[in-house]
């Protein structure tokens, strides 16, 4: 086979962690000629570096045997803690990456699920410390394709991300996605954009990046606005100005937070708190770029990109009679959705050590590390404030550390006193998520309610089948399913 060009893409680099050299030299040697340009780690905290700095691997290859100084991953005791452990931060780092996991007779069928739930990809297996090599070259043919259909192309395989181009912190698939939205509306600049998202996940900095890429408006003012604020007799005047004499109190013109954000952009934060006597003379300003300030006789023109922000459900509001339907329709032209961070964990390392970077001067006594159980212990945290919640927990942190010590769990647990309340739950959160979308999907006419259950029900039970290696009895008993409903199920989807 032909070996690829040295200036690799990240689908051809390939990184192996293997404490036994015999067995890393081996599957290096495979990979090689495979076409692959394989990296060899052979200690686990060799790792810690190249997850903080090095770009990301399409592939990586963690072994699973003793290595002469007893420092294992292999299937049982604490030994299969330390691999589940490794393969969480390799999968918290690079989401996408095709975690395979090589194995010998040693681990379990239920050990192995574990560790495919950790984010292991597939299982290699050793025979008397080899591998089957043409077996082996599928395998990573497999994992490639399955990495190329995953990832989303962007500046990555060039050594850089959407990230860096934005100036967020993160990884993530899920906020990358988000990122690439916002950077394809920031080129249509007359369009408006809806931002979704909880509070403290950082609506007003991903409206400050669109239009930071806006090109024809990025030299011109962003004005922001917090509809919340304005209520009340001056509300009108502050969003679209008032002429001299308008009322009592008015000795000189005000041009207003859209005239002065005139060829730049606006963002209405909170947009589902604006009055109701508001809002019709928002909808002017969205369809004809006309405003009407308080006491005048005339229009006057306006050129403004609107950005609306909330973590509200505008349907409801529109259902509520709270929040017009027309311009619920005008300003949810772009809509954009920005994850809670309990969605995204793998962005949580990151973020702490960027924090971290940004206070290390305010306070007096610099660290010197933080322990890695932080990082698992933090993604297991449901943050109700989001990101900003977190910055906030990293400086009471640092606010009381003395010089020289690392951060630990112990330091911890008197900003957050226990895990997340198992009244609110990732399920119970997530399972309010896909009913919120549900809801939008059918008031919009997209889908019926039992098109909607159908379909959930199908990808469940087909995502179960192809990871489960029990039998049907098996199965059905782990879903909570009679064997029967099962079989009818299966046939029922085409499963």
């Amino acid at each position: 086979m032909q070996s690829r060009p040295t200036s690799a893409s990240a689908a051809d680099r390939l990184l192996i962690v293997h404490v036994n050299p015999q067995r890393l030299r081996h599957l290096a040697e495979l990979a090689a000629s495979a076409g692959y340009q394989a990296r060899r780690v052979r200690k686990p905290s060799e790792l810690d570096p190249l997850l903080q700095t090095a770009p990301v691997y399409g592939i990586v290859i963690v072994g699973s045997s003793p290595s002469a100084d007893g420092s294992s991953i292999r299937g049982g005791g604490n030994d299969h803690s330390a691999a589940l452990e490794l393969v969480s931060r390799i999968h918290r780092r690079w989401s996408d990456t095709q975690i395979l996991m090589a194995v010998d007779t040693s681990f379990t069928r239920s050990q192995c699920a574990q560790l495919i739930d950790a984010g292991v990809r597939g299982f290699i297996q050793l025979s008397n410390g080899t591998v089957n090599r043409e077996l082996f070259r599928r395998q990573l043919a497999v994992a490639r394709q399955r990495f190329d259909r995953n990832r989303q192309p962007s500046a990555a395989d060039t050594g850089g991300t959407i990230f860096d181009s934005t100036g967020f912190v993160g990884c993530s698939r899920a906020m990358g996605d988000v990122l690439r939205r916002a950077a394809r509306a920031a080129r249509i600049s007359d369009v408006p954009v809806l931002i979704y998202g909880e509070s403290g996940t950082g609506k007003q900095l991903l409206a400050e990046t669109i239009h930071r890429l806006d090109c024809k408006r990025s030299k011109r003012r962003l004005v922001s606005v917090n509809c919340a604020a304005i209520a009340g007799s001056l509300a009108d005047s502050a969003l679209f100005g008032h002429v001299k004499g308008a009322f009592t109190g008015a000795t000189e013109s005000r041009l207003g937070h859209f005239r002065a954000a005139d060829g730049g952009t606006i963002l209405l934060d909170e947009i589902g708190e604006l009055d109701l006597s508001l809002q019709p003379k928002l909808l002017r300003v969205l369809q004809e770029g006309l405003v009407l300030p308080v006491g005048a006789d005339e229009e006057k023109p306006v050129d403004v990109r609107v950005i609306a922000a909330t973590n509200r459900n505008l349907e409801a509001l529109v259902e509520e009679g709270r929040l017009r339907l027309d311009l619920f329709q005008r300003l949810n032209v772009i809509p954009i959705d920005i994850p809670p961070l309990y969605q995204r964990p793998e962005d949580i390392p990151l973020l702490v050590r960027f924090f971290l970077k940004r206070y290390a001067g305010y306070y007096p006594n610099p660290i010197t590390g933080i322990d890695d159980e932080v990082y698992g212990w933090l993604s297991r945290q449901r943050f109700q404030g989001n990101v900003r919640e977190l910055e906030n927990v990293i400086r009471r942190v640092l606010a009381f550390k003395t010089e020289g010590d690392r951060i630990t769990i112990a330091d911890l647990a008197p900003v957050r006193h226990v895990d997340a309340d198992p009244a609110q739950t990732a399920d119970a959160v997530l399972a309010r998520e896909v009913v919120d979308c549900a809801r939008r999907m059918m008031g919009s006419g997209h889908s019926t309610f039992t098109e909607l259950i159908d379909e959930c029900e199908r990808l469940l039970l087909a995502q179960a089948i192809e990871r489960s290696r029990h039998t049907q009895t098996d199965l059905a008993r782990e879903l909570g399913l009679s064997r029967r409903t099962l079989y009818n199920k299966r046939r029922k989807h085409r499963l």
